[in-house]
């Protein structure tokens, strides 16, 4: 009896890996037979398998936000599909929505997450974007656990080492740039929608860039890590002043895991701190606090600095640093002070003038661009690409 169970019991088994084995096939037969997305000459073509919709959509970043849809025809193989001219070259993203609800393009495995929310990826190359594309020498990207003793947690952050970088060669010595994310992001955001690795491996093999560790935290201060790992959020931290004046933990905690564990330079030549968004405004803070710690700051699109422009209490940098306009020796130490925003991002207009006072008071190293796009991502990574190549020189 036992014998015979045995057999019924591996004979099942077995029919399970085959239908295991069988699904896999379906799965990989269903990618390879449908195409999406197809990038032909000047056209890119969607597709999707729902026989029983009855109706598909294609939602894209380069569309704008709350604009139109793509339309999606059905073929009589129960295929959907769209052709359109390709936009011009980025990386964007996209996901489908079928009968209303969103789902991804399960025929691509380039997949994003921003905060909760997932999208497929389709890189157009050309231009800025083929900064973003993969490079022969590539760096490392290291996901490191640290010790906070600022709220007493194990947090983690992302740690990227450019090619070449040799832990056991204590000679070489790096500079560190510090990357903060926006709100509603994590310590995943810079790597994965910031493409920070592909920017810096192509910047520094082209000679644009020196090579250089770019440190990615986590900035919310209850978080020990990104909340795809399930780790409830810390109620009891400290209480801070704003949610932009909120990450001494950076020159408390972690930039002393760093010049102990890495080989950096330990001066405020070998040393920036960058953000976009609620990362801006934190650097904000972290900068001008440690103006002998720091000397280059990158502040993109931040929502403290063009908080006239969206409806906050107005940005007064004297104010929140007493001698910023009336007595600016104290905080003109700077190499480099890079701000930057989308053309059609409404922070821009705060961040205008922010760049204007620094300039009627004599700051040096102060650099302002602004690109086409409003507050997002394809903005970002241009301000990224451009700063990189302006700091330890």
């Amino acid at each position: 009896m036992k014998k015979s169970f045995r057999i019924i019991t591996l004979a099942m088994a077995f029919v399970a890996c085959l239908s295991a084995s069988a699904q896999e096939a379906n799965s990989l037969a269903f990618r390879a037979g449908t195409r999406s997305p197809e990038l032909r000459n000047d056209s890119v073509t969607f597709r999707f398998v729902a026989p029983k919709a009855r109706k598909v959509e294609v939602s894209a970043s380069w569309l704008g936000y709350n604009a139109a849809r793509l339309q999606m025809a059905q073929g009589q193989d129960g295929v959907w599909s769209v052709t359109v001219p390709q936009p011009s070259p980025e990386l964007y993203t996209y996901t489908f929505l079928v009968d209303g609800v969103s789902v991804l393009d399960p025929a691509n495995v380039m997949v994003q997450r921003d905060g909760s929310r997932y999208m497929n990826a389709l890189l157009i190359p050309g231009g800025y974007a083929d900064a973003y594309a993969e490079c022969s020498k590539p760096g490392n990207v290291e996901h490191v656990w640290y010790y906070s003793a600022e709220n007493n947690m194990t947090r983690r952050m992302y740690v990227y080492t450019p090619y070449g970088y040799d832990r056991n060669n204590k000679k070489v010595k790096y500079p560190v740039l510090y990357l903060l994310h926006g709100g509603g992001g994590d310590e995943d955001a810079w790597s994965t929608l910031g493409r920070t690795a592909q920017i810096l491996d192509n910047m520094i093999a082209q000679g644009k860039a020196e090579p250089m560790i770019v440190v990615m935290p986590n900035g919310n201060p209850n978080q020990y890590a990104a909340q795809t790992l399930g780790i409830p959020m810390k109620t009891d931290v400290k209480q801070y002043a704003s949610g932009f004046d909120n990450y001494s933990s950076l020159v408390a905690d972690i930039l002393p895991y760093v010049e102990k564990n890495y080989n950096v330079i330990k001066n405020r030549k070998g040393r920036a701190v960058a953000g976009l968004s609620m990362g801006g405004g934190q650097s904000f803070f972290i900068a001008f606090r440690n103006v002998d710690v720091f000397a280059n700051v990158g502040i993109f699109s931040s929502g403290l600095i063009g908080s006239t422009a969206i409806g906050g209490e107005p940005f007064d940098a004297e104010k929140l640093f007493p001698g910023m306009y009336s007595s600016p020796a104290k905080y003109n130490k700077f190499d480099v002070i890079y701000l930057a925003c989308g053309e059609q991002d409404n922070r821009i207009d705060g961040m205008k003038d922010f760049k204007q006072k620094l300039d009627q008071n004599g700051y040096k190293g102060v650099v302002w661009e602004q690109y086409p796009g409003a507050h997002e991502w394809k903005v970002w990574r241009r301000n990224l690409a451009a700063f990189v190549q302006l700091i330890f020189k």
